[in-house]
């Protein structure tokens, strides 16, 4: 039997794990290959019992902030456009759009004031939030399910908020396998 595989990517958590593993941001290409990794495990779990095919990756993140804000002492602006991790973001989240079967899911970044840095206490940073990324996650999970488009969904995160949506969906009948 064939079965169908969404593989649901959380941009933020990906991007951080593989930072922490690899000590670098990832590629397209990089994301490709562990959603390969990620289709082998499935492919170990069912023993051959079924044909388990790539049908899309889904990949939810957002665009990096660019906007002009004061300091944290209020007296110079900066313009996070101009830096580099804001070029390479955004020429990562471009080319992953051009992937075979990869769709891009992009959420809102706002910036809600700033922090101390907790690897640098004498240095702080921006507080950016994440906004809908989560929502737009368990939305998709619940279309799939309900509309019957996969047979297996493979969600990569590293968050709680994904409990009742990964229930809905295995009562629809699909099978989950989450990251660990």
């Amino acid at each position: 039997m064939v079965t169908k595989v969404n593989v649901l990517i959380d941009g933020g958590f990906f991007s951080q794990k593989f930072f922490e593993l690899n000590k670098k941001f990832p590629t397209p290409k990089d994301v490709i290959a562990e959603v390969e990794k990620a289709m082998t495990l499935v492919k170990k779990k069912t023993n051959g019992e079924t044909s388990d095919i790539l049908f899309r990756i889904f990949y939810y993140d957002c665009r990096p902030f660019g906007g002009k804000i004061k300091d944290h002492t209020g007296k110079d602006e900066i313009d996070y456009s101009k830096s580099s991790i804001y070029a390479a973001k955004n020429n990562f989240l471009d080319k992953l759009c051009k992937e075979d079967k990869v769709a891009v899911r992009i959420g809102e970044l706002s910036f809600d004031g700033w922090k101390i840095d907790r690897n640098n206490p004498n240095k702080w940073k921006p507080d950016l939030k994440q906004k809908g990324v989560d929502m737009k996650i368990g939305l998709d999970m619940a279309l799939m399910a309900t509309k019957k488009i996969v047979d297996k969904i493979v969600l990569i995160a590293g968050d709680s908020d994904f409990i009742s949506p990964i229930k809905f969906v295995r009562r629809e009948g699909i099978q989950v396998y989450a990251s660990p």
